[in-house]
């Protein structure tokens, strides 16, 4: 199956830089796909299925910018956008979907950013807090076992493996807390496929992570960059998953 990742920086349907977007999504033609910081109706030109988070807080529920979306080629069942209690809202979408692979459960998030609400918003918390805070509410949700693969996939804000300017700092503890958040639940967890990808010397912040029944036959970058023109301020990533001939995590 084909599962793609990217933060679109708000881009909605009337944006001139959305029909590039767009033809560069459908290019890798997907069967699932995870947008962070977008609208709604940005992907309503693709033959699919749509399930999206609630609105942010303060926001019109009629608003379409949605901090995160999931779209499938086949119908969503047991759809939540809540998750744990301690998530904040509108950062999490889930649903169980059908692929060429089988039965997936796909779990959408878009992870704080290390500012959020430290300089706007409500302006109480210190760097890291909110990104701190959203990943141990997700350990509760992740730690759930479910009876097939699982896909975890968005904005994770964090860099792996980034050297030079990293992001966060190496020492920071946040590290640590992804990888725990993870490892929620089972054994051996899930491992962030795309951790290795990067592009003009820029480590990935959107990334997909997957159970042991999956495998990743290749990964690979979508340019961020059209000409002098800047599609996102993040480039997308795509995998190409396979189950398993022997499940690594039997229930």
């Amino acid at each position: 199956m084909k599962v793609v990742n990217w933060n679109v920086q708000w881009a909605t349907p009337g944006s001139a830089r959305s029909p590039e977007i767009l033809c560069r999504i459908a290019g890798h033609s997907p069967d699932i796909v995870c947008l962070t910081e977008t609208d709604r109706r940005l992907l309503s030109r693709l033959d699919g299925h749509l399930i999206v988070a609630g609105p942010a807080p303060g926001q019109e529920p009629t608003n379409n910018q949605r901090k995160v979306l999931l779209w499938s080629k086949r119908q969503w069942i047991e759809v939540d956008d809540v998750g744990s209690g301690g998530l904040p809202p509108g950062r999490f979408v889930a649903g169980t979907t059908d692929t060429p692979e089988g039965r997936v459960r796909v779990i959408g998030v878009c992870i704080p950013w290390h500012n959020s609400n430290v300089n706007v918003g409500a302006k109480d918390k210190t760097p890291w807090q909110d990104h701190s805070s959203y990943l141990d509410a997700l350990s509760s949700t992740l730690a759930i076992r479910s009876p097939m693969p699982r896909i975890v996939m968005g904005d994770f804000n964090q860099q792996i493996g980034q050297r030079r300017r990293p992001y966060p700092p190496l020492s920071h503890p946040v590290r640590g807390e992804l990888r725990e958040t993870m490892q929620s639940g089972r054994s051996p967890g899930l491992t962030i496929a795309t951790a290795g990808l990067g592009l003009r010397g820029r480590r990935a912040i959107d990334h997909i992570a997957i159970s042991g029944e999956l495998s990743a036959v290749s990964l690979t970058t979508i340019d961020n960059m059209d000409g002098n023109r800047r599609l996102s301020d993040h480039f997308g990533v795509v995998a190409d998953l396979s189950t398993r001939d022997t499940p690594q995590n039997p229930l």
